[in-house]
């Protein structure tokens, strides 16, 4: 993330070429991410798939990320001392699998797991505040999501539901209203 150039390949016309990218802001324009990079506990890289957000929050996926990766011992921190999610017996993989339901479980306070989510998020804020280049404006998406108590995969489900067309939200989905 420090280099001046960023080495990679572009496919074209039939080939894989060596090509050197100079980030500059502007590129925001033109994301059209599916995957993205995220940084780990282990100072490791992992691909994760972002698209079940709409298009036009995707940047708030690496900004959260990049906003925690300076403020790690605060989020061992805030998840130590979690009683909200953790420390109630259930492994990592065993939340993730009762969190993708369509209720919360009983345990699960939603008030409580909203602060949660503001204490992590407001962290994560804080590390890109300190990088001084104003990204902490690609988070609005998470704390609006906090405000409402919901989340686009939530809200998805419940559209057809309410009669809302399916080309209408596919569009919607798709949509961008990013500005620079």
């Amino acid at each position: 993330f420090a280099q001046d150039y960023v080495s990679g390949e572009i496919y074209c016309n039939g080939s894989y070429r060596q090509i050197d990218i100079k980030p500059c802001i502007n590129d925001i324009k033109y994301l059209r991410p599916f995957k993205f990079i995220n940084l780990t506990f282990r100072g490791t890289v992992e691909f994760r798939s972002i698209c079940t957000q709409p298009i036009r929050d995707s940047m708030c996926v690496a900004a959260f990320h990049l906003g925690l990766k300076d403020k790690l011992e605060e989020l061992e921190d805030i998840i130590t001392n979690d009683t909200v999610l953790y420390h109630r017996g259930y492994t990592a993989g065993e939340l993730r699998k009762l969190l993708i339901q369509e209720k919360l479980p009983e345990f699960i306070n939603k008030n409580d797991l909203c602060r949660l989510s503001k204490d992590i998020v407001d962290l994560s804020s804080d590390g890109l505040k300190e990088r001084a280049i104003g990204e902490e404006i690609f988070l609005k998406p998470l704390y609006d999501r906090i405000k409402k108590h919901s989340n686009p995969g939530k809200d998805l489900i419940h559209l057809p539901k309410n009669g809302m067309d399916i080309e209408k939200i596919i569009m919607d989905y798709g949509k961008l209203d990013i500005t620079i």
